[in-house]
């Protein structure tokens, strides 16, 4: 299994996982491709009951050259007995809300419709802390003012161990059993309070207190503008013009014939990708991610929590003299990479991002003043700051630089 390492410094696991049946394999591909563009690390799980293994395959043979993997976990059909009589949900839907028993051996998972695309890295979210909450949502952009469907449940993070613990699945389980049983019995229209579908099976259960509101963005409902959308709700929602979770929600799609919303571009550029072109575009927005390291002296302050902070990243080290045994041995550490006698006007500054001056004694006013001709952004200490030179950040301490560090490099992908 992979993990990674969060802000926070704790092993984090990445575990996407979808529920979706052969029906939506052309969404599926969307949705899988457009995350691995943007993200690594991430063990993306399809719970299906009849998925062929061909579909596997294609991903298992081309994404050895990344971080991410695709997993097939199947389950039995007959774990799925309910239907929630909706058009365009389907039995497996479901199935979210059993993920902590479905998978038995994952902690916290982040779970998507499949009828999303991704548009940015989404590592923020796997970061979140719920604060014991017992689920992660965003605000549903067409219920946000009712009491018995304020949530969207396109977009879920949870900590299973803590759904584990206080027997949720069961409980939701109950939840489902008594509303299905509501619909079959029922000899006119139910109101939509009472609807079976896993939204409001979501909302009726979880106390709203118990619910952590997730950001806007990892749950962006493009598909609902087509649906003409309150003025109340459009002034609310009008601001946000992208994500980094796009969802059309609703029954009008972006691969229908007709469907004006934001984001279908998006959608159908992806649609046409192959798997090796999506490879080869998260390669070129994960790869020489550099940062050059200047000193003039062997005291670099925070250097060591920096680079192991940010694994991803390549930190060259370089100095305008011989380096001391002490900054040759930095080279055990597999994302630094120490060069001596350096000189700007040889070197290929194509590949750096940022200019980290963190030596604490020696350096030069006249040497910060170059890097600015260079274009590059420098980030220093503000007691290391010179006056006359034009800085991207000054950092207060060290744990300050850490987290600019990682927000440069997650800004880079974006803008790729």
């Amino acid at each position: 299994m992979i993990n990674f390492m969060g802000n926070t410094g704790k092993i984090m696991e990445k575990n996407v996982v979808f529920c979706v049946d052969n029906r939506y394999l052309a969404q599926l591909d969307v949705a899988i491709k457009s995350l691995i563009a943007y993200n690594e690390d991430l063990n993306i799980y399809v719970v299906n009951a009849d998925i062929p293994y061909e579909y596997f395959m294609k991903y298992q043979h081309v994404l050895n050259d990344t971080s991410n993997r695709v997993i097939d976990w199947k389950i039995e059909e007959e774990e799925l007995k309910w239907d929630a009589s909706f058009e365009y949900i389907t039995k497996i839907s479901y199935a979210r809300l059993l993920i902590p028993e479905i998978l038995p051996h994952l902690k916290r998972v982040v779970y998507l419709d499949c009828d999303i695309v991704v548009t940015d890295n989404i590592d923020q979210l796997f970061e979140i802390d719920l604060m014991d909450k017992a689920v992660g949502l965003v605000i549903d952009w067409l219920n946000f003012a009712t009491a018995t469907n304020r949530y969207n449940s396109g977009v879920m993070l949870f900590d299973c161990d803590v759904w584990r613990k206080n027997n949720y699945v069961s409980g939701l389980k109950e939840e489902i059993e008594k509303r299905v049983k509501l619909q079959e019995e029922a000899t006119k229209a139910l109101p939509p309070e009472l609807g079976a579908d896993d939204q409001h099976v979501v909302n009726a259960y979880f106390d709203y207190d118990n619910v952590y509101e997730l950001p806007y963005e990892m749950n962006t409902q493009f598909g609902t503008m087509i649906l003409g959308m309150a003025q109340y709700a459009r002034d609310k929602f009008k601001e946000i013009k992208a994500g980094k979770i796009i969802h059309f929600t609703g029954p009008l799609k972006p691969w229908a014939e007709w469907g004006n919303m934001r984001g279908r571009q998006n959608w159908w550029d992806f649609r046409f990708m192959s798997v090796r072109d999506v490879v080869k575009m998260h390669q070129k927005l994960f790869e020489q991610r550099q940062m050059l390291v200047y000193t003039r002296s062997a005291n670099i302050r925070g250097l060591k929590e920096i680079t192991a902070a940010n694994p991803k990243i390549d930190f060259i080290v370089v100095a305008p003299t011989a380096i001391s045994r002490e900054i040759w041995k930095l080279n055990m550490q597999p994302n630094i990479f120490v060069r001596e006698q350096f000189k700007a006007d040889y070197f290929d500054f194509t590949s750096i991002k940022a200019i980290l001056m963190l030596g604490e004694e020696f350096n030069l006013e006249e040497e910060g003043q170059l890097f600015n001709s260079i274009s590059v952004p420098i980030l220093t200490y503000r007691d290391l700051a010179f006056e006359n030179v034009e800085y991207a950040y000054q950092a207060q301490d060290v744990k300050d630089l850490i987290n600019k560090v990682k927000e440069l490099t997650m800004s880079y992908i974006s803008e790729k």
